[in-house]
Formats: C-alpha cells, structure tokens, sequence
C-alpha cells in the first residue's frame, strides 16, 4: 500500500515538470514502473510461500504413508 501512495505522489510530483514549454509524462513512467516492481515483488513473495506450503505438504503425506 505504501507503494501505491508513493507511486502517486511521486506521478504528480514529476508530472507537474516541463522542458522547453512541453509537459513530460515523467511520473506516469515511474509510477507504472514502481507498481510493476512492486507487483513483481510481492508476487514472487506468495508463489515462494505457496511452494513452502505444497513442499511440507508432500513431507507430511510421505510422512504418513511410510507410518502405515
């Protein structure tokens, strides 16, 4: 969430910006980059805490298969 207000602030900041009497789309650049990374990141974070999960999974069934 932190992301996103940073993001959006940091478009507005940067949009306000001109050069030579034309205005820049510089903060929607970053804005969408910081969101892609952030989503990226917090993507590989769930996949990694599902993987962990379906890995113990599969030790606890060995597990109670050799028990038997």
């Amino acid at each position: 969430m932190k992301a996103a207000f940073f993001a959006l602030a940091l478009s507005i900041f940067l949009n306000l910006s001109t050069y030579g009497g034309q205005v820049w789309p510089i903060g929607s650049v970053a804005a969408i980059v910081i969101m892609g990374v952030w989503i990226k990141f917090s993507m590989d974070r769930r996949f990694e805490e599902l993987e962990n999960r379906i890995k113990n999974q599969g030790v606890s069934r060995n597990a109670e298969k050799e028990e038997q």
